[in-house]
C-alpha cells in the first residue's frame, strides 16, 4: 500500500462520520492481536488543554529517558504529526504498513460487527501496532472527544487524567456539565487513580462519587496538589514562568499562557504518579518538561506573530489573559477562522475586548463558518473589520507581525504554517 492507498483508503471511511461506541474498536483489536495489551499509557480526555498537557508529557517522559510514544489528535499540516516516537513524527512507510495492515482485516470484521471501522478507528489501531512495533515503554495517549465511547478507550492506564470539563462538541456529549463529565469521566478505570483539572463543584462531586465506586483515587487541583507562578519573563526573546509545585519543585516552563501553568499542575501530578509506579527520576521528568514545545498553541514566532488554536469560548478568555500579559493595554488584529458548529458568536465577543481589528478567513473543511457571515455580524456589533479572504491573503495584509495574532480552528493554523512554508517536521521539544 502506497501513502497514497493508504488515504484513499481512509477517505473511503470518512463517509461513516463520527460513531461513538467501542464494539467495532475491541472487535479490531481483537483481530490484531491485542497490541494494548503489551503497551502502558496515560489515558488523558478534557475539553481544553489536553493537547498541550500530553503535549508537556511526553516531553517530560522523554527528558526522563523512557522511550515515549504520543497519540494526538489534529495534525496541524502533516498527517504523520498524530504519531510521534521521543517526539519525532513517524514514518509515511510506517504508517502504510500499519494500515495495510488493518484493511486486509477489514473483511473479518464486517463479518463478525457488520459495519466497516470509523476513519478515527483506524488511526487509533494504527497507533497501536506502530507502537507497539517500535517497541515503545510508555504512550501519551490523547482522546479524541469525550472519553466513554471514544475509540482510546479501549486501554487501562497506569494514570488517567481529565484536565476541564467544559461546553463542547454539545451535538456529541450532551448540552450540560454534568453530560459532559459523564462521557469523559469513562476513562476513569476501576483501581487506576485518576487526576482532576478541573474544580467546578458540579463536575467534582460526580468525579468524587465515580472514583468512589471505581475505587479510583481521585487527585484533586487544588485540593490534593497545587502550582505557583511568577508573571511572564523573557529572556533573549523567550518568554517562560518559573513554577513552584507543592512548594518543592521548580520549573522553568516555556509558555505564554496562565492556563498552560494550570495544565502544568496537572500534568505534573501524574507525572509523579507515574514516576512511582515505574521507578523513574522525577526531577529528570521535571527537566524534560522545561523543554516542551506545542506548535500553534499560543505560539510565538520570531517576527513576533502568534498562533493559537482558541475555538471555544474558554480558551478564547485564555487567550486574551495571555495576551494581556504580553501585550498590556494594547490591541491586536485577528485574523479569525473558525468552524461553523462552534460557538464563534461568544468566541468573538470575548475576543472583541483585545481586538483593534479581525480579518475573517475560510478554512478547506467542510464545517467552515463563512467569512461573510461572520463578517457581517461583526459588524453589526461593532466590530472593525480589516477584510475577508484565504489565510495566504490574510497573511499578506499583516502590516504590524508582532501585534497580529492568528486565532480560531487548528485547521486555521495548519493553513497558516503551509503558507509560511513551515514544512519541517514540528517539534514537540528542544531535547
Amino acid at each position: 500500500m502506497t501513502y497514497e492507498e493508504a488515504h484513499e483508503y481512509l477517505d473511503s471511511l470518512l463517509v461513516f462520520g463520527i460513531k461513538l461506541g467501542l464494539e467495532n474498536m475491541k472487535a479490531l483489536c481483537r483481530l490484531l492481536g491485542n497490541p494494548e495489551d503489551s503497551l502502558k499509557f496515560i489515558h488523558v480526555a478534557g475539553t481544553n488543554g489536553k493537547g498541550s498537557s500530553c503535549a508537556m508529557m511526553a516531553a517530560a517522559l522523554k527528558g526522563a529517558g523512557v522511550k515515549t510514544g504520543f497519540y494526538s489528535s489534529p495534525f496541524l499540516y502533516r498527517f504523520t504529526e498524530r504519531w510521534r516516537v521521543d517526539g519525532r513524527e513517524l514514518g509515511e512507510d510506517q504508517v502504510c504498513s500499519a494500515i495495510e495492515r488493518i484493511a486486509a482485516l477489514e473483511p473479518k470484521l464486517v463479518e463478525e460487527v457488520g459495519v466497516r471501522p470509523t476513519y478515527f478507528e483506524v488511526l487509533t489501531a494504527a497507533a497501536l501496532l506502530m507502537f507497539q512495533e517500535a517497541g515503545v515503554e510508555l504512550v501519551v495517549w490523547e482522546t479524541g472527544m469525550g472519553g466513554r465511547l471514544d475509540a482510546t478507550n479501549v486501554v487501562t492506564p497506569l494514570v488517567s487524567l481529565i484536565t476541564n470539563i467544559e461546553l463542547d462538541h454539545t451535538e456529541y456529549l450532551g448540552d450540560t456539565l454534568e453530560k459532559i463529565a459523564y462521557e469523559k469521566g469513562g476513562i476513569i478505570k476501576p483501581g487506576v487513580p485518576f487526576v482532576c483539572g478541573d474544580t467546578k463543584k458540579v463536575v467534582t462531586d460526580y468525579f468524587e462519587s465515580v472514583s468512589a465506586e471505581r475505587n479510583s483515587k481521585m487527585y484533586l487541583k487544588n485540593r490534593d496538589f497545587s502550582i505557583e507562578s511568577t508573571p511572564i519573563k523573557s529572556d533573549c526573546g523567550n518568554f517562560y514562568r518559573e513554577v513552584k509545585y507543592k512548594d518543592n519543585w521548580i520549573v522553568k516552563l516555556p509558555v505564554l499562557g496562565e492556563f498552560q501553568c494550570e495544565n502544568a499542575s496537572c500534568v505534573l501530578q501524574t507525572l509523579e504518579l507515574v514516576c512511582e509506579k515505574l521507578q523513574l527520576d522525577f526531577e529528570k521528568a521535571c527537566f524534560g518538561l522545561e523543554h516542551f514545545i506545542w506548535p500553534g498553541r499560543m505560539e510565538r514566532r520570531e517576527d513576533g506573530l502568534i498562533l493559537d488554536g482558541a475555538h471555544n469560548p474558554v480558551g478564547a478568555r485564555a487567550l486574551v489573559g495571555a495576551l494581556e500579559e504580553v501585550y498590556p493595554g494594547e490591541k491586536v488584529d485577528f485574523i479569525c477562522g473558525i468552524l461553523s458548529d462552534k460557538d464563534w458568536e461568544e468566541v468573538l465577543a470575548v475576543l472583541k475586548v483585545k481586538a483593534s481589528s479581525f480579518y475573517f478567513v475560510e478554512i478547506a473543511h467542510a464545517r467552515t463558518s463563512q467569512a461573510e457571515e461572520l463578517k457581517s455580524y461583526a459588524e453589526s456589533n461593532g466590530f472593525k473589520v480589516a477584510g475577508t479572504g484565504s489565510s495566504k491573503e490574510a497573511l499578506a495584509q499583516i502590516k504590524r507581525p508582532d501585534r497580529t495574532v492568528v486565532v480560531g480552528s487548528l485547521y486555521l493554523i495548519g493553513e497558516v504554517l503551509s503558507v509560511l512554508n513551515d514544512r519541517e517536521p514540528a517539534q514537540i521539544d528542544s531535547l
